[in-house]
């Protein structure tokens, strides 16, 4: 698991904690369609966090740290930041009347992995040359948006396909991680969804469900300075 995997591990194991808490809500009898629908996002968000290595694993950090990325996982990775970035220029365009922005960050389908970095540098270029680093990061993207793509189709043009340890004993495990962390994001959204209209108003509930579910954004490595010259 990376340093951009681990996070969302993260969040998974602390909505599994605050999904315990609020369990006494959703234990009616007969059982509800919420308390059905709460239940089987438990359970899947419980069957994520096994088969990341549970939750001490997670908590622990680094205890599976995979020493090479495989490039399959960046590939995922770099495709579900693309789609981020995709919703958001689509929020752009629709507050500032500007339709046409989308024809700078359409979703590259079905493309290589050379022709998948080249569309995710465009996208990158496309951010710098019409000035909305401001307007990324005002939806949640980091400060430099444009500059943290391109670091991560760097860090997947110069990965090697089939490279990574095991994550723990479990054979393949490296392969599933993607799978695992989009099962668990599933789930947190069920779990948003169902929270929201039940706890609607409940500002202190609603709150601590922002805090648990709340996705740590991995900071850009800054670029090392090369100093001036002496004279």
């Amino acid at each position: 698991m990376n340093k951009r995997q681990h996070p969302v591990a993260q969040a998974l194991v602390h909505v599994s904690d605050f999904a315990t808490t609020r369990l006494p809500d959703f234990t009616h009898q007969p059982p509800t369609k919420v308390d059905a629908k709460f239940t089987s996002a438990r359970g899947r968000l419980t069957a994520a966090i096994e088969l990341l290595g549970g939750k001490q694993a997670i908590q622990a950090g680094g205890s599976y740290h995979e020493e090479t990325e495989n490039q399959s996982i960046l590939r995922d990775e770099l495709e579900e930041e693309l789609r981020d970035i995709n919703s958001t220029a689509s929020s752009i365009a629709e507050e500032t009347e500007n339709p046409t922005l989308m024809a700078r960050f359409r979703m590259p389908h079905g493309q290589s992995d050379e022709d998948l970095a080249a569309s995710a540098r465009a996208i990158a270029a496309a951010i710098r040359e019409l000035e909305l680093n401001d307007e990324f990061e005002a939806h949640g993207h980091p400060q430099d948006t444009a500059a943290d793509l391109e670091e991560l189709v760097a860090e997947f043009a110069s990965s090697e396909g089939g490279q990574g340890t095991a994550l723990g004993n479990r054979a393949g495990a490296t392969a599933a991680i993607p799978g695992a962390l989009r099962a668990g994001k599933s789930a947190m959204k069920t779990l948003n969804a169902i929270f929201r209209r039940v706890y609607k108003g409940n500002i202190e509930v609603l709150t601590a469900w922002k805090t648990a579910s709340h996705v740590q954004r991995v900071p850009r490595t800054p670029k090392v300075q090369t100093p001036p010259a002496t004279p």
